[in-house]
């Protein structure tokens, strides 16, 4: 399509039609006009593009290399438009994105992969990270984060859903010392910790109390921590996710569950923007929905 002050594009239609009234005709431009345009680019190139004669033009060898380049130059144009305008209306495209660690290699990432069998030219350049990195400066298109982020300029945060905790034990540890039926009874028991210190926190009445587990197990994670309570080390605190075949087997018995508190909500980030192109739309929603159907975003 001819675009308003196109001199190449009519250059090329000069060249298909043979003639300068052709090349009008296919326009809808005045021969005249056209004869300008091609003036116009002789001029700016300095050569003659054209062997003019009373019955017919014939490119010049300068004008053939000319028309050549146009060609080549042409194609790449209307290839590149073509993907940028597909991008608009399919999910297409590279989208970077940054997942929790376990929570987002085992609840979140599998419903990512399959985005890219329905979408074939979707990319998706995942990785994990805790830190609550700077989005935009770090070149991140999308993030989940467990936790309420802070406000961030240029950041639209929408919770998707809650990360519910458990306190548990294994089979064989309460059948060996018994299930606590009160926060005082905790001391009894052997408690697996956290290297960072984190307390455990438990409703009571009108008021939060902590309590800050110790004993011969510091884990630094929620796999490690599931592996000493599913080997009957103690009791530890995990995310409930991650228990829910364990306790659906009673291989594992929840501790306190009515007590214990300190759930985190789970959020999506993504830099705000005027329209969202549909290779984050499909992944906000795949996020979305993966979430509400494991229940996450249940109350």
């Amino acid at each position: 399509m001819h675009t308003p002050g196109d001199d190449i594009g009519i250059f090329l239609a000069v060249c298909d039609a043979g003639r300068f009234a052709g090349a009008a005709t296919r326009l809808h431009l005045s021969p005249s006009a056209v004869a300008k345009a091609i003036a116009r680019l002789e001029a700016r190139l300095g050569v003659t593009l054209f062997a003019r004669s009373t019955r017919r033009l014939a490119l010049t060898d300068e004008g053939a290399i000319y028309a050549e380049t146009c060609r080549q130059a042409r194609a790449e144009i209307d290839r590149t438009e073509g993907m940028l305008r597909a991008l608009h209306s399919t999910p297409a495209g590279l989208l970077r994105i940054s997942l929790p660690p376990l929570f987002g290699a085992e609840v979140i990432a599998p419903a990512l992969f399959s985005l890219t069998d329905d979408w074939p030219l979707l990319q998706l350049q995942i990785d994990t990270s805790t830190q609550r990195n700077d989005l935009i400066g770090a070149g991140i298109d999308f993030a989940v984060r467990i936790g309420a982020p802070p406000p961030l300029a240029g950041i639209t945060a929408r919770r998707i859903g809650t990360q519910r905790v458990m306190l548990c034990a294994s089979a064989d540890y309460v059948a060996a010392r018994g299930v606590p039926r009160r926060l005082a009874d905790l001391g009894a028991h052997r408690l697996i910790a956290m290297p960072q210190g984190m307390p455990w926190q438990f409703s009571a009445q009108d008021h939060v109390e902590t309590l800050l587990p110790a004993g011969p197990l510091h884990l630094d994670g929620s796999l490690l921590t599931r592996a000493a309570i599913m080997a009957g080390h103690g009791i530890g605190m995990v995310p409930a996710w991650l228990m829910r075949d364990a306790l659906a087997a009673r291989q594992v018995v929840a501790v306190l569950p009515e007590a214990l508190t300190g759930d985190l909500p789970i959020y999506a980030l993504w830099p705000t923007q005027s329209a969202i192109l549909p290779r984050l739309r499909v992944v906000i929603d795949a996020v979305s929905a993966v979430a509400k159907a494991r229940s996450f975003a249940a109350t």
